[in-house]
């Protein structure tokens, strides 16, 4: 029997690219796939219930064939799954695979991940009345930690908004990574694609890989642009943010906003 590795992370910091140059070294002696449950993770309620036993019929039956699927997998070839819906599973899959399971958490600076959301149109107005808002994660979710961003809702924008749900869902990593009793990697989104974390996590991966790692270019198939813009210093009015951020080893207030601006908005 072999092992899985999942990916822990927000989005936006790496995982298509991450699938793509593990796909590349591995070749055929894993399988790797990218958000293959995609939404169907049901993350928002998942991190209330903990278990897909708690979750409606067809939530539960969803993540429960997936991970039929897995296990399957894992007979003849080692597992590795990047993408961010799972998130709020991760401790869930631990426990379902314990002693066979490892996790990366995937990080990066909050606030390009903020605005690459917002390009997203996460926590943005819809584009059409039938349309519905793209909440990543509220402060009213069962489950939520923050819960002093409640009061604040109503009063913030699509990127501090964004800005709130990287700080849930990577303080929900800090804590996981303290309680899994799994291996756990954390590899900076910045070291990966323009340094040397590539051989580390194919070690930690514990899957001998058949090609040297090689140098992936850009891999985003949704790298989109955004009307909306504000002054990305208002993560500074965020200290759960900042305080979250300096414990992933990042400071919260160092980034370049003209490279931001030409990035996100285009202007």
């Amino acid at each position: 029997m072999h092992d899985a590795l999942f990916v822990f992370s927000t989005g936006r910091c790496g995982t298509q690219w991450l699938a793509a140059a593990l796909g590349q070294c591995l070749g055929d002696r894993a399988v790797v796939a990218h958000e293959p449950l995609g939404r169907d993770y049901a993350s928002r309620e998942m991190l209330g219930a903990g278990d897909p036993s708690s979750l409606g019929p067809d939530a539960a039956d969803a993540i429960r064939d997936h991970v039929a699927a897995i296990e399957a997998t894992l007979e003849t070839r080692p597992y590795i799954e990047c993408g961010h819906p799972a998130w709020s599973a991760i401790p869930y899959l631990v426990t379902r695979f314990a002693g066979r399971v490892r996790v990366l958490h995937l990080v990066r600076h909050p606030v390009p991940t903020a605005w690459s959301w917002v390009t997203h149109r996460a926590y943005c107005p819809p584009l059409a009345p039938h349309l519905r808002e793209r909440v990543l994660l509220s402060p009213f979710d069962e489950g939520i930690r923050l819960t002093s961003y409640r009061e604040r809702w109503p009063a913030l924008n699509p990127y501090e908004k964004s800005l709130f749900y990287w700080a849930e869902v990577n303080a929900f990593g800090l804590r996981a990574a303290e309680n899994s009793g799994a291996p756990w990697l954390r590899v900076r989104f910045e070291d990966l694609v323009r340094g040397d974390a590539l051989p580390r996590v194919l070690e930690f991966a514990g899957a001998g890989a058949t090609t040297n790692p090689e140098r992936v270019g850009l891999v985003d198939e949704f790298r989109w642009l955004t009307e909306f813009w504000c002054d990305p210093a208002l993560v500074a009015q965020h200290p759960d943010v900042v305080a979250t951020a300096a414990a992933l080893g990042y400071d919260a207030l160092a980034f370049d906003e003209t490279r931001l601006r030409q990035r996100y908005s285009g202007r």
